[in-house]
């Protein structure tokens, strides 16, 4: 069973290849969205792993302003789990460009790359976040800075923020749960911390056979009038912790 999840698992991505570098040539940016959020739904579906929307993300009035989404971050499953729900282009650290196989996909589909110890690379981080609303693309995020096991949330890094201040848009703030399937107790098989390789953690992922779920709560979108990009990313903290708060009671 384990060898054939892993044989499903080749063959998406090597759809995911097909996508980027035949597909997307010939697609107009709408449809390069639609090919990104089901492909990402596919993939997340053939690991054994369950999406559940507990709140939606909200959707602003005027249908094409863009979305600075911010999230808490446990496990590179998180990028698949927003991408099912709404398509973004993503801030990455600069390490996830090496990865293989999911470092070329993530060149492919325009990830804007940090080196987070480089005030430079920060900065240039900005400005590509602050382009990619300009041109109406949703951009999501993980101000952390680092992943966890998903108990509590770290205090947020203040840049990225900056972006939806300069672009004048809000900032939809997004709490993840990890649980097993079956039994429903906090799972940490997922969590992407320490010295844990990306392959060993996609192994302890595909071979867990109690299931894994995650569950997504959406807060109310953050307007960035009146605020300095701390404000903001202190008020996002809030709201992200608020609602793990509110999953982990439900």
């Amino acid at each position: 069973m384990l060898l054939i999840k892993y044989l499903r698992l080749m063959q998406a991505f090597l759809r995911a290849f097909w996508i980027l570098w035949v597909r997307f040539p010939k697609l107009s940016r709408e449809e390069k969205l639609l090919a990104i959020q089901t492909w990402s739904a596919q993939t997340v579906k053939l690991m054994g792993v369950t999406v559940e929307v507990i709140e939606p993300i909200q959707r602003h009035p005027l249908a094409d302003t863009p979305q600075l989404l911010v999230a808490n971050h446990v496990s590179w499953l998180d990028v698949l789990v927003i991408q099912t729900i709404q398509p973004s282009i993503f801030v990455a650290k600069q390490e996830v460009r090496h990865w293989p196989v999911v470092g070329a996909i993530a060149q492919a589909c325009s990830v804007v790359f940090v080196n987070r110890g480089s005030p430079s690379s920060a900065r240039r981080m900005v400005v590509d976040v602050a382009t990619a609303l300009q041109q109406g693309y949703n951009v999501a995020g993980f101000p952390e800075g680092t992943s966890t096991l998903g108990h509590s949330v770290e205090m947020f890094h203040a840049n990225l923020f900056e972006s939806a201040i300069h672009q004048d848009v809000p900032v939809q703030p997004l709490a993840l749960r990890y649980t097993s399937t079956h039994t429903g107790a906090h799972c940490t098989r997922a969590a992407f911390v320490g010295d844990v390789s990306f392959l060993n953690s996609l192994h302890q992922v595909m071979r867990a056979r109690d299931g894994v779920c995650i569950s997504l709560h959406a807060g109310h979108c953050l307007m960035p009038q009146g605020h300095s990009r701390k404000s903001l990313a202190l008020l996002a903290r809030s709201s992200v912790t608020a609602q793990l708060e509110t999953l982990s009671a439900g």
